[in-house]
């Protein structure tokens, strides 16, 4: 299996069709937007060797966000990712998981973010950013500070979330749409929702 990260869209594609980590149909995002195309990141973390040969090749990259305290991520898509960030960069990490009365994340077992700790928030896929930005307001209600952001697959089209940069392993811009307006070609095939978190 390829480890070197693309340069590339065309060689994005191509890495995530070699994991099998990419699919084609019609899927209901979390963010709730609808998408032709849907990267499964389990294709990619069931493979930590590799994982972590990519993600060494992006530590240089981290490592200008100055010092990390504390790698954050969500449960539970982000946790293998969390871990392996972690371990690259010899940070305590930790994961935030989601209440089942109110949908919410939070911290859990003990674990804690320490007033002035400095946080990488970790995921494994960023569309809008709507799980990261939960884990920064409460990361800042702790009284931490967000060092920046690292993700697997960066979908947002975008560098940075609210001021934090994004520091990514691939970028591919893949299109999503509102549910008010899905294209008629996309509307004809049965919507699929996969992934955990729950769409409001």
């Amino acid at each position: 299996m390829r480890i070197e990260l693309p340069k590339s869209f065309e060689e994005t594609v191509a890495l995530l069709k070699e994991y099998g980590a990419v699919e084609e149909g019609h899927f209901i995002l979390a963010s709730g937007r609808h998408s032709p195309y849907y990267v499964k990141k389990g294709k990619l973390v069931q493979h930590p060797w590799e994982l972590q040969r990519m993600i060494e090749q992006i530590v240089p990259k981290l490592a200008e966000l100055g010092k990390v305290d504390v790698v954050l991520s969500p449960a539970v898509g982000g946790i293998p990712v969390g871990q392996q960030v972690g371990l690259a960069l010899h940070a305590r990490t930790i994961y935030a998981e989601r209440n089942g009365a109110t949908n919410a994340l939070e911290l859990k077992r003990g674990f804690e973010i320490h007033r002035g700790e400095r946080v990488l928030l970790v995921e494994d896929v960023i569309t809008t950013g709507g799980t990261l930005k939960e884990l920064y307001q409460f990361v800042e209600a702790e009284g931490g500070m967000i060092a920046g952001i690292f993700v697997l697959v960066n979908r947002s089209k975008t560098s940075d979330l609210d001021s934090h940069p994004i520091v990514s392993c691939m970028a591919v811009d893949f299109p999503t749409f509102p549910p008010d307006a899905i294209p008629s070609t996309l509307a004809v095939i049965p919507a699929f929702r996969p992934g955990t978190k729950r769409v409001e």
